[in-house]
């Protein structure tokens, strides 16, 4: 994906919402959803970096996000934030549904992360 379509929340971590750009990268990658009427969390890799898409079906707010940490494995911390954000929204009470199957999504990443590290970067030490 280009950078330049995205923000930035820490070095390893970005976010878009231009939808040209995710809709592109889902076809692509064979994930697009079929279904508007529902919410999607659509999870999958590119390499070593982690994508998460979430499409928010109501009219109010109607669209998709995708968040992107690269070097998932490695960048444990980045991983957490998500979640953190993530439970900081359900928190206050935002797309519950939608944002419970992301917080989770995350944080099943997040307790594979040593395996996935392992399969992945082969030559790295465990820290």
């Amino acid at each position: 994906m280009d950078s330049s379509n995205r923000t930035y929340l820490t070095s390893n971590l970005s976010i878009t919402i231009d939808e040209s750009h995710i809709i592109d990268c889902l076809v692509d990658h064979e994930e697009m959803p079929v279904d508007f009427e529902n919410n999607h969390v659509i999870s999958f890799y590119v390499k070593s970096d982690f994508y998460l898409v979430l499409y928010f079906p109501e009219w109010k707010d109607r669209g998709f996000q995708m968040y992107v940490v690269e070097d998932f494995s490695v960048n444990i911390d980045d991983l957490l934030y998500l979640k953190e954000i993530f439970s900081q929204l359900l928190n206050e009470g935002y797309s519950t549904d939608l944002l419970t199957k992301a917080h989770y999504r995350v944080d099943s990443i997040i307790l594979m992360a040593k395996t996935l590290r392992e399969v992945i970067h082969n030559d790295l030490a465990d820290f």
